[in-house]
């Protein structure tokens, strides 16, 4: 289960929700199963039900994916994600910012740019991609760097 909260100026929670995917394409957060629109970034926040939160945080045992059913590229499972204005971080590491004026997101560490990604229980990371040609995609990895994660969903 994903446990995504809304943090008021001060940092504290706000206002939570539950489900098991979440969504962002561009700077809209939402969610086909569970809730439709959840929030749009405006004016540096994301504002939910007519209130405006400066950060996000999205924990429980989650992955980051990418693409289609069966082509998607996920990350490893990771502890917490969350998203202060445009920065968004996996356990605390910024790996991407959104650009508002283009609409996407731009990779920190990795070079590579999205509009759209989808932050997805672990638990169901296995039903999404095609098993026999698992891919992963970790945006806090560099390219060809060989060593094991910064990033440990143990964190």
């Amino acid at each position: 289960m994903i446990h995504l909260t809304f943090h008021d100026s001060s940092g504290a929670s706000a206002a939570a929700l539950e489900g098991t995917d979440v969504r962002f394409t561009g700077g809209v957060l939402w969610s086909h199963l569970e809730h439709g629109l959840i929030a749009c970034f405006a004016s540096g926040s994301w504002k939910h039900h007519g209130e405006y939160y400066p950060s996000i945080s999205i924990a429980g045992t989650c992955c980051l994916a990418f693409g289609i059913a069966r082509e998607t590229l996920i990350s490893d499972p990771i502890s917490l994600f969350s998203v202060t204005g445009t920065l968004l971080r996996a356990n605390g590491v910024a790996i991407a910012e959104y650009d508002e004026k283009l609409d996407l997101w731009e990779g920190l560490i990795r070079p590579i740019t999205w509009q759209a990604m989808r932050v997805i229980s672990a638990a169901t990371a296995s039903a999404l991609a095609d098993a026999a040609r698992p891919v992963i995609l970790n945006p806090w990895d560099y390219p060809g760097d060989e060593r094991p994660s910064a990033i440990s969903s143990s964190k």
